[in-house]
């Protein structure tokens, strides 16, 4: 299998392959005890964004997904996926502990909505703009 990844030959005798970097981690949401949407988040150069959650309490249910938008400051719709089903699917996410998981096919700006499923627990939400 071949490496495509682009060799940077602006100097004879050096190689400086391009390597997949990953943007600031930020919190978007700290310590919310309901539904929210996030402020605008760049993710301009990022294919995809890494996505941590700390749930107050275990056994909560809270739901994650994404909003996005090709310019800053336009119009944010729900972003879908195809999934393994073939169909197409939001990208979304439920959980009811801790976790940390990656939504691929990021557009340039994007929001994380964090949806309280069940009353009685806090979320934080960390996001970081990654190529993967």
């Amino acid at each position: 299998m071949r490496n495509n990844r682009a060799i940077d030959q602006t100097t004879p005798g050096e190689s400086n392959a391009v390597s997949l970097k990953k943007g600031t981690a930020s919190t978007v949401h700290a310590a919310i005890t309901g539904t929210a949407l996030s402020a605008e988040i760049d993710c301009t150069g990022y294919n995809a964004v890494l996505v941590e959650v700390a749930i107050s309490v275990a056994v909560k249910n809270w739901t994650f997904s994404i909003q996005g938008c090709l310019v800053s400051g336009g119009t944010f719709v729900d972003v879908y996926e195809l999934a393994n089903t073939g169909s197409m699917a939001a990208m979304s996410y439920q959980c009811n502990a801790s976790r940390m998981f990656i939504f691929k096919g990021a557009p340039n700006y994007i929001k994380v909505n964090a949806s309280e499923d069940e009353d009685g627990a806090t979320v934080t939400v960390k996001v970081q703009p990654i190529n993967a």
